[in-house]
């Protein structure tokens, strides 16, 4: 017990400062609702134009560090040691990753996304709105924007923390990070970084669920044709508050696990009933030709701006927007993935957590974005008529409607939409709670207290976001927080060479110091 309560401690320099920042920011936004909404949509613009060229450089180096770390020696390295055993069947690693780095996102911005590209394309794609080209421009792109560069972010980041912990033996924190850049302790250092990610999170987190109330609600609104409106999306949230808080407290083993087999059992329904109900020959004409166009501008995909036309806002909105909103969530959902890789290579981690959600987001969008486009193009639904009166929120809604069993396959989206945003809000909010914890180790659960405080500061943000601004007000929360925390990422990045290039020139690939296998021995016993 006395070994719990010290793993358990309270980090009150990084609690306090990070719960006074999201208290002020939920204060602001109940009392002065309007003009939260106003800052916020301002803060895409100008992160962008100011901050989007550097934005768009750390999405190339995560893609151009990851083949690195797959195709050289640093790709030998086992996490956990030569002779450390995975933890997590394979479908177990495959159904919590791809849940939990995709969350409620995929299920709104990529189902919305594509009309918009369809029909206000970016200039510098150089296609004619509401054209063939811009069809496979607009498919394409959304394909592009939830996958490889996302994937990478998340899955390097997760890499240096799995090796720092089970290779080195150290807690599962930036402490471990700042310990092993400078080679000693900063507290002033690991305090400030990670007062920036509970924040950042907190606000990444929160726009995820900000973006579920919009669809949840508009699932509502369109199933049971209840009107979206404030005391909607307040009860909606908290309910799903409630659900995600309760599957946090049972912890990964038991709530998690559970919840993510059952959203992707949803996942695959939905993908096999759109197949077979609506023009499965429309969707792979169009998802092949959407996939050859990311081939061929793979890298120019990453880099959009509005270089020498600066009233096209496109770039602002959408690629730089996604990118910062991976930024915001890559340190912390890194420290999620960390505590699943024990047992596999750095290769096998960095592959798996790459391409498998990558495939999946792809095979996803092709489906239900050619869907879009069919129905767009052939006028059997004015999907951009509906997007511009009720939301971006509605457009899949107004897809699965006009299918076969609409209104119960709507359920089912709605069902799945909940789900979904549990079983990212659910590591999250332990992941916040660990960075609010003193020599937590990977395999711990943080305090229950801490985790459902967590939750409720996450709910509450979350709603005033949309009551404040609706999407706009969580795209600019996206920019803010990504700008936050680029830096912590980037040196995420570097610091894996270093630690993998420490453990290659250990034959069993371990590395710890005297404390850190004092503490396993003491975990052991």
């Amino acid at each position: 017990m006395r070994e719990n309560a010290k793993t358990y401690r309270l980090y009150k320099a990084v609690f306090i400062p990070a719960i006074i920042i999201l208290t002020v920011e939920i204060l602001f936004g109940m009392f002065f609702t309007e003009k939260l909404g106003t800052v916020l949509n301002n803060t895409i613009y100008w992160v962008g134009d100011n901050f989007g060229w550097w934005i768009n450089i750390l999405s190339v180096l995560s893609i151009i560090f990851a083949i690195c770390f797959v195709i050289f020696k640093y790709g030998d390295v086992r996490i956990g040691g030569e002779d450390a055993k995975p933890e997590y069947t394979t479908w177990q690693w495959i159904s919590i990753t791809i849940c939990g780095g995709v969350g409620v996102g995929l299920l709104f911005w990529a189902m919305g996304e594509p009309i918009y590209h369809f029909m206000t394309p970016p200039v510098a794609a150089g296609v004619e709105a509401g054209s063939r080209e811009a069809a496979i421009f607009a498919v394409s792109q959304a394909m592009f924007n939830w996958s490889f560069v996302q994937y990478a972010m998340y899955a390097l980041c997760g890499l240096a923390f799995a090796l720092l912990t089970y290779n080195y033996k150290k807690s599962l924190s930036f402490g471990s990070l700042v310990e092993h850049s400078f080679n000693r302790k900063i507290f002033w250092l690991t305090t400030v970084v990670q007062v920036f990610a509970v924040y950042a999170l907190a606000s990444g987190v929160s726009n995820s669920m900000g973006a579920g109330l919009l669809q949840i609600g508009a699932g509502i609104q369109s199933v049971f044709h209840i009107t979206q409106g404030n005391m909607v999306w307040l009860l909606i949230s908290i309910f799903v508050g409630a659900f995600f808080i309760i599957s946090c407290v049972t912890g990964i083993s038991k709530g998690l696990t559970k919840i993510s087999s059952i959203t992707m059992m949803l996942f695959f329904f939905l993908l096999g009933y759109v197949l077979i109900f609506g023009d499965a020959q429309f969707i792979g004409k169009i998802s092949t030709e959407a996939f050859g166009n990311i081939m061929d501008n793979f890298w120019s995909k990453i880099t959009y701006n509005n270089t020498m036309v600066p009233e096209d806002q496109w770039p602002n909105e959408w690629t730089i927007t996604y990118w910062n909103a991976f930024i915001i969530y890559a340190p912390v959902i890194g420290m999620f993935l960390a505590r699943l890789g024990k047992g596999r290579t750095v290769r096998q981690f960095l592959l798996f957590n790459i391409l498998v959600p990558s495939i999946f987001c792809i095979i996803w969008i092709g489906i239900f974005a050619g869907m879009i486009m069919k129905v767009q193009s052939s006028g059997l639904v004015d999907v951009w008529a509906a997007v511009q009166e009720f939301g971006m929120q509605t457009t899949i809604y107004q897809v699965l409607g006009n299918m076969p069993g609409g209104t119960f396959i709507q359920i089912v989206f709605l069902v799945t939409v909940i789900f979904s945003f549990v079983t990212l809000a659910d590591p999250m909010s332990s992941v916040l709670a660990t960075l609010c914890v003193r020599d937590q180790q990977i395999d711990d659960e943080p305090p229950t207290k801490i985790k459902i405080l967590m939750g409720i500061i996450v709910t509450t943000v979350s709603y005033l976001l949309v009551v404040s601004g609706g999407s706009d007000s969580v795209k600019g929360l996206l920019n803010l927080g990504g700008l936050l925390m680029s830096i912590p990422m980037l040196w995420l990045f570097l610091e894996n060479f270093r630690i993998g290039g420490n453990l290659l020139k250990k034959k069993n690939y371990l590395l710890s110091s005297d404390k850190g296998k004092n503490t396993a021995l003491k975990k052991e016993a």
